[in-house]
């Protein structure tokens, strides 16, 4: 408050009475400014303060070479209303930067969000700095009920995820996350909160962290020492066959998916037993082993009538043979037609009569296709026995015989296959009332297992019966009766194995099948069987 006095031209004013009244004003402002002052906040009558603000750290900081930008944020109260029912006062936030984009940024919030500060934390403003500059801006608002002050409000402090290791010793990364009610105006991640893996570095300047020099390998991914190695041959031998069936299963599952390989392709003439109705050329040479043939002057299916064109009559009867065979087979034809010659190795035990040896009976067969379809194939088979074989030495039964029929085979999938045969034995020749017909029928299954472009293994299931519809046969004491409807039923499990090598003796397969009797009555007991073929 200036106080003026002007001096009167008309009359002079006596000094005393000059000081005098100098006194009294001053009086009278001091008694008006105390209820003012007492009514006023402090920062109502304290400076501008300043606080200085820094970028916080993030990764994506500018290069230590580029100029840094600064700011300075000065709190001042605005002129508002005061005393009771007035809304309290406002507190504008002058932005002062020398970046001319946030020169033009300024806001206002409640003077309570900067009252509550430390002393040290905001520092004032001496006179005459940039809060003259014609850059700064105010604005004010009115405060909204809902603002609390801010070092009420929870703060999540979020540290980076670094690299741990959990119960089993298992890397992870764990990144710290808890609130913190310490006041802090920014959170600069530091080299402890990395575990010791590296240090910050200010080469780059942009905030990025050098990968760690070293490492320690998990002992989960690479073995650790020759004890480690020895326990895994220990477990893999307790476990045989558990590790091959593994190798078994993966090789099984490595081949969906695969083109037709030469398994599909030879899947037609894989069985043993049953004849194949697709027609082929191809030489095979089979060992075939039996034992226990009973009763083997049967319908003189297998040897001719004991005592007659047979062996000789003997006290016991013959009542039990074994035997082998060595058979060469040879098959040529086309798709539709095909002759195939097989020329026998007869060698018999029997248990009464002396072992032999030498040429069975020779047999001629042919195949003629009737139906060729996609999935269903029908062929005509005519199988010829000649007598080439000495009846008398039990290597041949003595005359010639026809057994004429039809073979199947039905495409179930591209890898399965089913095969079915009916035929009706009947002899040419023989001893009238003591030989007779025997019809056989049966059914084979095969899959290609393992497929490729040269290899392939192909498993295959073949159940044949007999039944002997008339006929005769010699008993241990020599006597002959008769033959009723006999039944005979054997099973033929087998597999063959295909290797196509592309060399000059064309295709080869290797088969071994087994089969055995499960009825009462039997040609043989059990008998064994191997193939080795080659396709041309």
């Amino acid at each position: 408050m200036q106080l003026t006095f002007v001096k009167n031209r008309r009359q002079q004013t006596s000094p005393i009475f000059i000081w005098l009244g100098c006194g009294c004003a001053l009086i009278f402002v001091l008694i008006l400014a105390g209820p003012i002052n007492a009514q006023l906040p402090d920062s109502a009558t304290a400076e501008p303060e300043l606080i200085e603000t820094r970028t916080p750290f993030t990764s994506q900081a500018k290069p230590s070479d580029s100029p840094v930008r600064s700011r300075r944020i000065m709190v001042s109260p605005l002129s508002g209303a005061v005393g009771s029912g007035a809304s309290p006062p406002n507190t504008a936030i002058k932005i002062a930067s020398n970046d001319p984009a946030e020169q033009q940024s300024a806001f206002a919030m409640p003077e309570i969000s900067v009252a509550a500060k430390e002393g040290g934390q905001m520092q004032s403003e001496p006179a005459g700095a940039e809060s003259e500059s014609a850059s700064e801006k105010t604005f004010a608002s009115t405060i909204p009920s809902y603002i609390v002050a801010q070092d009420d409000r929870p703060r999540i402090l979020f540290q980076p995820a670094v690299p741990a290791r959990d119960s089993s010793g298992l890397s992870i990364l764990k990144p710290a996350v808890h609130l913190d009610d310490s006041f802090q105006t920014e959170i600069e991640p530091a080299a402890e909160q990395f575990g010791g893996i590296a240090e910050l570095s200010d080469q780059w300047g942009d905030g990025r962290v050098p990968a760690p020099v070293s490492s320690t390998p998990d002992p989960i991914w690479v073995p650790n020492g020759f004890g480690d190695r020895f326990a895994a041959f220990r477990e893999n031998r307790r476990r045989p066959l558990a590790n091959l069936y593994g190798r078994f299963s993966s090789a099984m599952k490595s081949q969906r998916g695969r083109d037709a390989g030469v398994g599909i392709e030879r899947l037609p003439f894989a069985l043993f037993e049953v004849d194949g109705a697709q027609p082929s050329n191809n030489f095979r040479l089979r060992f075939e082993a039996a034992t226990d043939w009973e009763f083997p002057d049967r319908v003189e299916y297998f040897w001719s009538h004991i005592g007659k064109k047979g062996p000789d009559a003997t006290i016991p009867v013959e009542s039990s043979v074994d035997y082998q065979d060595i058979r060469l087979a040879f098959e040529v034809g086309g798709e539709k037609f095909s002759a195939m010659t097989e020329i026998p190795l007869h060698f018999i035990n029997p248990t009464v009569v002396g072992n032999t040896g030498g040429m069975g009976d020779m047999v001629l067969t042919t195949k003629t296709v009737m139906l060729d379809g996609d999935d269903l194939q029908i062929t005509q088979v005519l199988r010829n026995q000649l007598p080439t074989g000495s009846s008398k030495r039990g290597r041949g039964n003595g005359h010639a015989s026809m057994e004429p029929g039809f073979v199947a085979r039905y495409g179930w999938s591209e890898r399965t296959q089913i095969h079915n045969e009916l035929k009706l034995w009947f002899p040419l020749g023989g001893e009238p009332g003591f030989s007779g017909p025997v019809l056989r029928y049966g059914f084979g299954y095969a899959n290609v297992l393992y497929d490729s472009d040269t290899f392939a293994v192909i498993p295959t299931f073949e159940v044949v019966a007999w039944s002997i519809l008339s006929g005769q046969k010699t008993t241990l004491i020599g006597q002959t009766v008769s033959i009723d409807g006999e039944n005979i039923v054997n099973l033929y499990p087998g597999v063959r194995l295909v290797r196509d090598s592309n060399g000059g003796m064309g295709l080869f397969e290797i088969g071994i099948s087994g089969g055995t009797s499960v009825t009462e009555r039997h040609w043989y007991q059990s008998m064994i069987r191997l193939d080795l073929r080659w396709t041309f």
